[in-house]
């Protein structure tokens, strides 16, 4: 079975950067004790954007991460916090340094 990613990014609201890295740093904790998650990052850039990698064992990990509790509260908090619609990609890992693919 193939490895499934995501990436993507988060933009916020002017002055809500703060609360959002909470949300995320949030789900993070949640992911570590999910089946099939293999890296779940976010990383902080400027005008409080956020940027994300996810790498899931395969489509089924991606699927119940989606589904789950943890994700259905932080959607709830974003709504609050974002400036714009997210901008994700869902991709098919090819080569990397790091991890397996």
């Amino acid at each position: 079975m193939s490895k499934v990613s995501m990436v993507g990014t988060i933009s916020c609201q002017e002055g809500k950067g703060d609360e959002m890295a909470a949300v995320l740093a949030d789900m993070v904790e949640a992911a570590k004790d999910e089946p099939g998650v293999e890296i779940y990052s976010y990383h902080r850039g400027e005008d409080d954007t956020f940027h994300f990698f996810a790498l899931m064992a395969d489509q089924e990990a991606m699927k119940n991460h989606g589904q789950s509790e943890a994700m259905r509260a932080a959607m709830q908090a974003f709504g609050g916090l974002m400036s714009d619609r997210p901008q994700m990609s869902v991709t098919t890992p090819v080569a990397a340094i790091g991890f397996e693919v």
